[in-house]
């Protein structure tokens, strides 16, 4: 129980002084809570405060080494620093009344996702990948999702993240940098043509709602025969079609989205082109209303590799917190990955 009470104060005070940090950062550029924390966590990944036509001013570089240095003093490993750099995140968010597609996606659900992922890849016997998430955030979901995996397995991972945000793709390339991670960024709509290849899997939590650019949206065998598209039937068809043959996608969608006007397209495309794995509910407890609720949907691209499960593996995931439910779970991820991919 001390070891437990020493690490919260620990991580507590890792989250005030980052905060402090951020504040000062924040009046001194003139500039958003979200902004300032990205700056801030650049900063540390640089080992220097950096400095752009005189802003920040000198005193406050002079009050942020100290912080900085205070900082590193911090005896914290990879995960206890990624946990209290998240509530940061929370508390801009927050602060900035962050729009609701674009808060910080659970732990928890970078932990599932990684969990059937590593099944995956064992199957598969792959242990060197290259991954994105094509609607990267903030960038927690995928930097749980490789903690975890790096966890669990040797595995050698180039990431990418695609994101149509500045401000969320500034703070996620900021907080890979942090956490030792390479992230290649890329600022663009993750619907238009990717500005890169040679992707074998794809984690997201997608945006749900309406793609504002029919034009764009009309090459698109998801789209809606009148009015605006669903974005996130878009952005699994643009995914799916970006990944090597064989690929994987792993995404987080409204658990009723084989039941909206817009399913019946979605469904046609899936059966000519991808093979549909596994439909999961994600813990009801994740989620404060059951119209909030979501799933995670695999689908694997056609190849040589590559083939439709016997059965598609089904259901609700058990509640993380109920360890012999969970581990039943594990073991039937286990036993579906090991007869659907193939190494």
């Amino acid at each position: 129980m001390l070891f437990v009470k020493e690490l919260e104060i620990k991580m507590q005070t890792y989250y005030d002084k980052l905060s402090q940090a951020v504040m000062l950062l924040q009046k001194a550029l003139k500039t958003s809570y979200t902004d300032a924390l990205a700056e801030a966590l650049t900063d540390l990944a640089n080992g220097e405060v950096y400095v752009e036509n005189g802003a920040p001013d000198q005193d406050t570089v002079e009050k942020l080494k100290v912080i900085y240095d205070e900082l590193k003093e911090i005896n914290l490993s990879q995960t206890e620093m990624k946990q209290a750099i998240t509530v940061n995140i929370i508390s801009a968010q927050k602060l900035d009344k962050t729009e609701v597609n674009k808060l910080v996606t659970p732990d928890t659900i970078g932990l599932i996702t990684s969990l059937i992922a590593y099944e995956i890849l064992n199957a598969e016997n792959v242990k060197n990948f290259n991954l994105v998430d094509p609607t990267i955030g903030t960038g927690n979901l995928l930097i749980e999702f490789v903690e975890q995996l790096k966890l669990a397995g040797d595995f050698k991972i180039n990431i990418a993240g695609i994101d149509n945000d500045d401000i969320s793709l500034g703070l996620a390339k900021a907080f890979t940098e942090v956490m030792n991670l390479n992230l290649s960024a890329y600022h663009q709509d993750g619907i238009a043509d990717w500005q890169f290849t040679d992707v074998d899997m794809a984690i997201a939590d997608l945006p749900v709602g309406y793609y504002p650019i029919d034009e764009n949206a009309s090459r698109f065998e998801t789209k809606a025969d009148e009015g605006h598209s669903y974005a996130h039937h878009l952005l699994i068809e643009q995914t799916m079609n970006s990944l090597n043959e064989n690929g994987v996608g792993i995404f987080v969608v409204p658990s009723q989205i084989f039941q909206t006007d817009q399913a019946k397209k979605l469904s046609q495309w899936m059966v000519q082109n991808v093979y549909l794995q596994a439909v999961l509910d994600l813990p009801g407890n994740l989620f404060a209303s059951k119209e909030a609720q979501k799933a995670v949907v695999i689908l694997q691209k056609h190849g040589t590799k590559a083939q439709q499960s016997a059965k598609v593996l089904m259901g609700t995931i058990p509640n993380t917190n109920d360890p012999k439910l969970f581990e039943g779970f594990k073991n039937q991820v286990q036993d579906w990955a090991k007869k659907t991919f193939k190494g």
